[in-house]
């Protein structure tokens, strides 16, 4: 039996706002791969973002942008985009709501304007520079777009998108909006649908509700001690330490 393992990044496998990791999860990547199990990094990073860690971790098969983006071993499975007449609808929606919009690919990103809620947001997160072009996808490719909108506007925002887009909450201050049917979930069907006649065993490590389309598909969920009520709900191990990734691949037999 095969098994693959989905690591999300910031909150899981990176934690302090940074896309660092610890010597100790380069090492237990390294003993995966030596027990030949597969590890995949499923993120709603970009590319341009997670480059030098895929090489860190020496990964090759990648989930990125929360599923719009998807290489299995040097090969494209996946690079889903909006189309201009769905980012003009999304872009009247924020205007609407009077929020500011991003725009993602795998080679960059740009935002409609510097609001106090984006500034809040990268800070969060930990991005340096943020350029404002308002009219960005009408030179770029789009893989998926954020919308800056806390909690207690989120619902009203995903009601209008819901025609055109399908959302999930990745950061307290901010969603992504993503093409339809695109998640990790869908993502993780595709890997397998690749893989078809190989019997697996699948695990996925995650802390946020972008990570349930994948608890929701793979046979063992393990959740980060910090992670939301929901994802929690639909793990199969919930770690109780804060090192979760090595804790639950521990628990699992997969690491010594």
């Amino acid at each position: 039996m095969k098994k693959l393992a989905f690591f999300d990044l910031d909150g899981t496998l990176c934690c302090g706002g940074g896309l660092q990791v610890e010597p100790e999860m380069i090492a237990a990547f390294s003993e995966l791969r030596a027990k030949g199990i597969l590890p995949v990094i499923a993120t709603g990073r970009s590319y341009y973002e997670v480059k030098e860690l895929l090489k860190q971790l020496r990964v090759e098969h990648f989930i990125l942008s929360n599923g719009c983006y998807v290489r299995l071993a040097g090969k494209t499975l996946l690079d889903a985009k909006f189309s201009q007449t769905e980012i003009e609808t999304i872009l009247q929606i924020a205007d609407q709501y009077q929020v500011s919009a991003g725009y993602f690919n795998q080679e960059g990103f740009a935002i409609t304007n510097y609001s106090e809620i984006v500034e809040e947001h990268v800070t969060y997160m930990g991005i340096k520079e943020v350029p404002v072009e308002v009219d960005f996808y009408q030179n770029n490719p789009v893989n998926f777009m954020n919308l800056y909108v806390n909690a207690a506007l989120e619902k009203e925002v995903k009601k209008e998108l819901s025609t055109v887009a399908d959302t999930v909450r990745f950061a307290p201050l901010a969603i992504d909006v993503l093409p339809k049917n695109v998640s990790k979930g869908a993502a993780i069907q595709i890997f397998l649908n690749s893989m078809a006649g190989t019997q697996m065993e699948t695990y996925a490590f995650g802390d946020q509700n972008n990570d349930l389309s994948m608890f929701q598909l793979v046979d063992h969920g393990i959740a980060m001690h910090h992670g939301t009520e929901e994802l929690k709900e639909q793990a199969s191990y919930i770690a109780k330490t804060e090192n979760g990734v090595l804790e639950g691949l521990r628990h699992y037999g997969l690491i010594s």
